[in-house]
């Protein structure tokens, strides 16, 4: 079962990977770069993209808000062999579009004066963008919350940007071969909805390699807690059907792939975690009130490798607990941990041919009041 599982996912995301590269070949440019001031107040971008326009080479965004910015509708834009630097918060910043693709480009030295009023600064930050692609990126020593974000649009989007649309989700993205490391205070890769009643669904993060601070040194500011998410985090929002695959996750500050629902009425269904290697995961310890707690039970008791997660949160004495419902943990390798794989409150799914090397305990498992 579990080599049948992984030779189709691995044949879909090569057979995606082929369109990418037929698809995103023929885009050119055809106007100059544009700089200058986007929305209101003092946001500003080093590149303002439009349709159809391919960035690359040196982008020097000292001094600018956002190294590349790609604006509600501005669709097919490649960011090919660019190299990003130097942007006060996001370097690369996507917003309510699709047909975006950043590859083989250099993302590094970002984030170096994060804006108050921009509530999560990712060197690559993709909100309510669908059909898009992040493939072949180094992603290294950004001073905010860590590397590539895939966000539903909600009000997490920068303030002052132009207004979002807020039912925008996040999906159909594909994440790979990208290596992220010294990423300071934020996870490696994280797919996440992010709004009451939002969805991220069937992205796909595959064969990435990301490092956190167990195992490499700080990042520019902090420690880089490293690590793959996948979560639904506000009330009634899901995260469904999205694939993480063959990547390898070292020395993260949190649980090397972590998997949960911390909102009331929040969900992660069909999630599939299969072929990765995680050696030396931490504790999950995100705190993000009022929906999670970083002292709930529910939480591994352990350092541990790989996590599914569903935060009951009995403080608020919740109507709608969160659900973890059909997600499969399958064919990965785990090394030098105290927890191989920890489960709280989820229903169904496998857990089948995973290899433990040097761990304490291979599954453990938690059910009740968090």
């Amino acid at each position: 079962m579990k080599i049948i599982v992984k030779a189709t996912t691995i044949a879909i995301a090569f057979l995606m990977v082929g369109g990418l590269l037929f698809i995103t070949t023929t885009n050119g440019s055809a106007q100059s770069p544009t700089s200058g001031q986007i929305g209101i107040g003092n946001l500003t971008a080093k590149v303002i993209a439009y349709h159809g326009e391919t960035i690359t080479g040196q982008v020097n965004a000292t001094g600018y808000t956002f190294g590349v910015y790609i604006g509600p509708g501005v669709t097919d834009v490649l960011i090919y062999h660019a190299h990003v630097f130097g942007a006060d918060d996001h370097g690369i910043l996507a917003v309510d579009t699709t047909g975006v693709s950043v590859m083989y480009s250099n993302v590094s030295y970002d984030v170096l004066h994060p804006v108050p009023s921009i509530l999560d600064h990712k060197a690559i930050g993709f909100y309510g963008v669908s059909n898009s692609y992040i493939i072949g990126n180094t992603i290294t020593h950004n001073a905010g919350d860590g590397g590539i974000a895939v966000y539903s649009s909600s009000s997490l989007v920068p303030t002052g940007l132009p207004i979002p649309n807020v039912n925008a989700s996040g999906n159909d993205n594909f994440i790979a071969d990208n290596y992220v490391a010294d990423d300071s205070q934020g996870c490696g890769i994280v797919v996440a909805a992010w709004g009451p009643g939002m969805t991220v669904a069937n992205n796909w993060i595959f064969q990435n390699k990301v490092m956190g601070d167990f195992l490499t040194p700080h990042g520019p500011t902090g420690f880089s807690v490293g690590t793959i998410v996948v979560a639904a985090d506000f009330p009634f929002s899901s995260a469904v059907d999205n694939v993480v695959l063959d990547n390898t996750v070292i020395g993260g500050l949190e649980d090397g792939i972590i998997v949960n629902a911390v909102a009331p009425g929040a969900a992660d269904i069909g999630n599939e975690i299969a072929g990765n290697y995680v050696q030396q995961g931490a504790f999950q310890r995100l705190n993000n009130p009022p929906f999670d707690n970083a002292s709930d039970l529910d939480l591994a008791p352990a350092p541990n490798a790989i996590a599914i997660i569903a935060d009951m949160i009995p403080q608020n004495n919740v109507p709608s607990p969160p659900i973890a419902q059909g997600n499969t943990v399958v064919d990965n390798t785990i090394a030098d941990e105290s927890i191989g794989i920890w489960v709280a409150n989820a229903q169904g799914g496998a857990y089948i041919g995973n290899t433990f090397e040097n761990v304490t305990t291979n599954f453990q498992s938690f059910y009740g009041v968090g």
